[in-house]
């Protein structure tokens, strides 16, 4: 007989999330709850959020939608104490978890549905990771395609996916997705700080709410000995490599960044910097900044050639300041024009938002 339930808890990024399926018929609340089995949680926590899962949609759609509210009750309840990727995870019996980062069209969900079948299935949705790396999971349905294109929210031991270990979870690796569908065989490699943060920040959940957010997420990868980019076209081709990265002692840590003192600037005349939330200086040399952009969101830009100097040196200074700042550090550019040169960062620079001009 159907269970009587109409409400039930889910563990998501540590948080308990309580969903109500009341307004569904005694056997579509056993099909929702069934769905989330592998994050069902006791009950005894106080819930972060109530999530009422819509009656008024077809069942399959009201999953989808239960799904994509759940995870922003849990992204919104953590904001400013985690550091949340849009990612999956796996994790061995030791607890060591890799974290795949990569923009949507990578192949997150079908990675874990196949690396979760040897190793455990930690999430295809959202990783949060504590300051210590202390990895929390979020074990959603995943939005698998079945019969004529139609998705559907199954739960993992429906896939035949590995229960989470007795350990701990910490982070082991971090590696960013790059499917490609002409790669003859799947590569795991190093890559370089500058490219895994263009790849990984805009995957990050309010990012901009923690305190020291660069230096909070380049922490995390120097942790974790560096980032790794995986290049794949298949799923079953990085069965092996991941294998191999997981059964390897973790890397040593890693030191790639300075994190600048932000010294706010008040200028009412000249060249100026604009306020930004974290800045850092790379091993490169190349400087990366984040800053608010639209409504709660954030953007990195990294500057390399002059711009790291004309973007410190903005505190209400003329062009003439500029260049002699720039032919400093630099000296002349190979034709001479470095008046022309500064002029042309700066455009740059102010169309990006990180110097305004004073008149």
């Amino acid at each position: 007989m159907p269970s009587p339930l109409t409400m039930f808890d889910v563990d998501a990024l540590g948080v308990t999330v309580r969903i109500d399926v009341s307004g569904f018929s005694p056997t579509d609340r056993d099909l929702l709850a069934e769905g989330w089995s592998g994050a069902r949680t006791s009950g005894r926590a106080e819930p972060a959020s109530i999530v009422r899962c819509r009656a008024d949609l077809p069942l399959d759609a009201a999953a989808a939608d239960l799904t994509t509210r759940v995870t922003l009750a849990a992204l919104s309840a953590r904001r400013g104490e985690l550091w949340m990727v849009h990612a999956g995870a796996v994790a061995d019996d030791h607890g060591r978890v890799v974290l795949f980062s990569g923009r949507s069209g990578m192949g997150k969900t079908t990675l874990m549905s196949r690396l979760a079948r040897q190793f455990a299935y930690v999430t295809d949705e959202s990783v949060g990771v504590t300051a210590d790396g202390t990895v929390l999971p979020y074990r959603k349905p995943l939005s698998v395609i079945v019969g004529a294109g139609a998705k559907q929210q199954l739960p993992p031991r429906s896939l035949g996916l590995r229960a989470l270990p007795s350990a701990p979870l910490r982070l082991h690796a971090i590696v960013v997705l790059d499917r490609n569908g002409d790669a003859a065989v799947a590569e795991l490699e190093p890559l370089n700080m500058t490219d895994a943060i263009a790849a990984i920040a805009p995957q990050c959940s309010y990012l901009s709410e923690l305190d020291a957010p660069l230096t909070t997420l380049l922490g995390h990868i120097e942790s974790v000995g560096g980032p790794l980019r995986l290049r794949y076209r298949e799923a079953e081709d990085a069965l092996p490599l991941i294998r191999d990265l997981l059964s390897s002692p973790p890397r040593d840590a890693i030191s790639t960044f300075e994190r600048l003192t932000i010294v706010p600037v008040s200028a009412t005349a000249g060249y100026a910097r604009t306020p930004v939330l974290d800045a850092i200086t790379l091993a490169d040399g190349r400087l990366a900044v984040l800053r608010r952009s639209g409504e709660g969101g954030s953007s990195v830009h990294v500057l390399d050639g002059i711009g790291p100097t004309l973007w410190r040196t903005a505190s209400g200074v003329t062009l003439d300041d500029l260049v002699v700042a720039a032919v400093r550090a630099h000296g002349n550019p190979a034709d001479g024009d470095a008046r022309s040169a500064v002029r042309a960062t700066l455009d740059e620079l102010r169309a990006e938002g990180l110097i305004e001009y004073w008149t």
